[in-house]
């Protein structure tokens, strides 16, 4: 069982995006400016530096620069989760360590990728990472990305470490957050990962959510979890559906993560383009202006809620 107070973890973490500057350099004044739009926002917590933070695009210098910027802007008024996962376990450790020094709250790791570890591979890959920070820790699955899906074997291996607080829960199937849920007790954070479940997963025992799309509606998905926890399940199923077609419409676009800058960017806060592969998306394209158009309009209906 975790050691850690884990209350403050469940609520609505945005997977934080990060800014670029034009020449393709990590932008830290960007980087603040962003942190601060979402404190505005009503946000408290980010997830720094995972897959919407194209962390596998980041070297390590970029991933402490990133870290820091955030923590800076944010002290006192969010909670930090820094995903430190990196196909190298001595990479991912020094990232953890990194993330005590710079004052985050928590760190988080998908398994070692590309290799297609063992399960014992990913149990020392994991508790490697524990060792090197005292801080919560946030198991990420993501078996679509990483082709490794976290067995209830390996995830009750893991419970017995008292530094692992909970997991960032992004397979397809919602029943195992009902799983990983039950296994780890009220005590243990489960977040829902795919956005298009938000309702789904937290009706299946998810305490909160961390999502990439967070990031381009953020009142939707605040005004989404007020409703659960007023057990308005009608008018949560309404604005899912909502918030559900704006995803399907995001992700036709040449990349998500172009997507979702462009969105930003038109609400004031310009955090460049995605890095090379990920393509960047046209805020002149018609379609992108229809969908910011339709979002902001869809948060105005959502404060009557």
């Amino acid at each position: 069982m975790s050691k850690y107070d884990v209350s403050r973890f469940k609520t609505v973490t945005v997977a934080l995006n990060t800014p670029f500057q034009a020449n393709g350099d990590i932008d830290l004044a960007a980087t603040r400016r962003l942190t601060r739009y979402y404190i505005n926002k009503g946000i408290k917590s980010l997830y720094v530096g995972g897959s919407t933070g194209e962390g596998f695009l980041l070297d390590l210098e970029e991933r402490k620069q990133l870290v820091e910027a955030v923590v800076e802007e944010a002290q006192g008024e969010m909670t930090i989760i820094v995903h430190v996962g990196c196909p190298s376990t001595r990479h991912s450790a020094m990232l953890a360590a990194h993330a005590k020094e710079a004052g985050a709250d928590a760190t988080s790791a998908v398994p070692c990728v590309y290799y297609r570890p063992s399960e014992e591979s990913v149990y020392q890959h994991w508790t490697e990472i524990t060792k090197a920070a005292d801080l919560p820790f946030f198991i990420y699955n993501i078996p679509q990305l990483t082709g490794f899906n976290l067995s209830m074997p390996l995830f009750e291996r893991m419970l017995a470490n008292e530094r692992v607080a909970g997991v960032k829960c992004s397979s397809d199937p919602c029943h195992d957050i009902l799983r990983f849920k039950a296994a780890g007790g009220e005590d243990f954070v489960v977040f829902n990962g795919p956005d298009e479940q938000f309702l789904a997963g937290r009706l299946m025992g998810a305490d909160g959510g961390i999502g990439g799309t967070y990031g381009a509606m953020p009142e939707l998905y605040l005004k989404l979890d007020e409703l659960i926890r007023r057990s308005e399940i009608d008018k949560a199923k309404e604005l899912q559906v909502v918030i559900t077609h704006f995803i399907y419409r995001l992700c036709s676009f040449p990349s998500l993560y172009g997507a979702c800058k462009t969105i930003i960017r038109m609400d004031g806060v310009d955090i460049g383009n995605p890095r090379l592969p990920f393509l960047p998306v046209d805020e002149k394209d018609p379609e992108i202006v229809k969908l910011y158009s339709d979002i902001r309009n869809a948060v105005k209906e959502a404060q009557k809620l």
